[in-house]
Parts: C-alpha cells; sequence; structure tokens
C-alpha cells in the first residue's frame, strides 16, 4: 500500500491520546463506567507511533490487549477521570496533536467508600459530582495549547448537530462524530468535522482503517 507522504508530518511529533473508559468508583468493588473498549484511541495511536510521532497513550482501565510497546509509544494506564486529568496535564506540555478519544465520565460519585456497601435498603440515592473537562481545559489552555486538538462525539441523535456544538463549544479543531453502536465494536463508521467547516464522511471500516483516514485528514492541513 503506498503511504501518503504527508505522514511525515508526524515525524518526532509529541502526541498524547487519550483512550477507553474511566470507572468512577463508588466503593471498591462497584463503579460508573460505559462501554467503551478503548480500540479506536489504540488504534490511533499505534498509527501515529508507525509514523514516527513520539506518542503517549493514556489509557483507562480497558478489558482486552493493550497496544504492543515501543520506543516511542508509552502507555500510561489510569483508572477515574480525576487521574486521567492529572496525566494528561502532566504529559501535556511540548504536545503538538491532543486526541481525547477516551470516553471519560461525566460524573462520579461525591462519597468514596472505603469498603464494600453492606447495607441493601430497596431505594438507594446516589450523589454525583462533575468531573473536569479534560478536553475543553487542553483546547482552551492558551498559548501553549496544541497546534491539533480532537475530539469525539459519540451521539444517539442529531449526530452532526450535537458534534458540531461540542466542536464549537469546546474549543476544538476536529471532531469525530459517530453513533453509540460504535462504541465497544471494532468496526465503525464516522463523520469528521473540522471548525473551517469540512465534513469528511468516513465508511464503515475496521476501527484500524478508521485511525489512518482520521491522521489523514489531520494531515492533509498544513496545521502541524
Amino acid at each position: 500500500m503506498r503511504v501518503s507522504k504527508n505522514f511525515n508530518h508526524l515525524r518526532d511529533k509529541k502526541v498524547l491520546i487519550t483512550a477507553g473508559p474511566t470507572r468512577e468508583h463508588w466503593d471498591p468493588v462497584r463503579f460508573l463506567s460505559n462501554a467503551s473498549s478503548g480500540q479506536m484511541g489504540m488504534a490511533l495511536a499505534v498509527e501515529a507511533a508507525r509514523f514516527g510521532a513520539e506518542v503517549t497513550l493514556i489509557l483507562g482501565p480497558t478489558p482486552g490487549s493493550t497496544p504492543r510497546r515501543r520506543k516511542n509509544l508509552r502507555i500510561v494506564r489510569v483508572m477515574g477521570a480525576l487521574e486521567m486529568d492529572e496525566k494528561v496535564q502532566e504529559h501535556l506540555p511540548g504536545t503538538q496533536v491532543f486526541v481525547g478519544a477516551a470516553a471519560v465520565a461525566d460524573y462520579r460519585p461525591g462519597v468514596v467508600h472505603r469498603q464494600k456497601i453492606k447495607d441493601k435498603p430497596a431505594v438507594v440515592s446516589l450523589k454525583l459530582v462533575r468531573n473536569p473537562d479534560i478536553i475543553a481545559k487542553v483546547a482552551q489552555r492558551g498559548p501553549d495549547r496544541p497546534s491539533v486538538v480532537l475530539g469525539f462525539a459519540l451521539e444517539t441523535q442529531d449526530v452532526m448537530e450535537n458534534a458540531a456544538d461540542k466542536l464549537k463549544n469546546k474549543g476544538l479543531d476536529w471532531i469525530v462524530a459517530n453513533r453509540e453502536t460504535n462504541m465497544g465494536a471494532p468496526e465503525g463508521s464516522a463523520t469528521l468535522i473540522s471548525r473551517w467547516g469540512e465534513r469528511i464522511p468516513i465508511g464503515h471500516m475496521t476501527k484500524e482503517r478508521l485511525a489512518k483516514q482520521i491522521w489523514k485528514a489531520l494531515l492533509d492541513r498544513p496545521a502541524l
């Protein structure tokens, strides 16, 4: 297969990617989470590393195997959104491309119990508090913001409209609009939306091929 010369733009660039779900624990054995497998973010990390980028992958608790470690691909494992935010801020300085592919829980329990909860009333109320908006913090960082910030919008309705709103409200450069059927699946389809008004549909394919198409679209624009 012929490789686009644009992939050379990634060589020696610092790329930071989040992937997978977060687990927001209520007690040591119970938590709030979602069905993300992390496959999309992992595929994007592997593809970037293949083309010479210095990649840090901040990976939530995924159920399957992780990418094979290589010299220019570092994997940092985390559990909850607060830990993911902390590691993003730690590794962000000098980053040229940030990809927020993680399915970060919007909320976490306000109280975390140290021991397994034994009482089992018929009705339980759980107070939730808002997690930090990791990608918005990155996109609105200021002068040392990465050159490219890519996010994801997983929607169950009004996919294009909701994704475009998220792109604008969070100050992103690109967003990948996709449906909930993509979550946890080895294949999927998506539409890339840019802040310049482009909409690039990507047909149904494996997450690995989808990652290649996403990188191609990003690198076709001379932002790096």
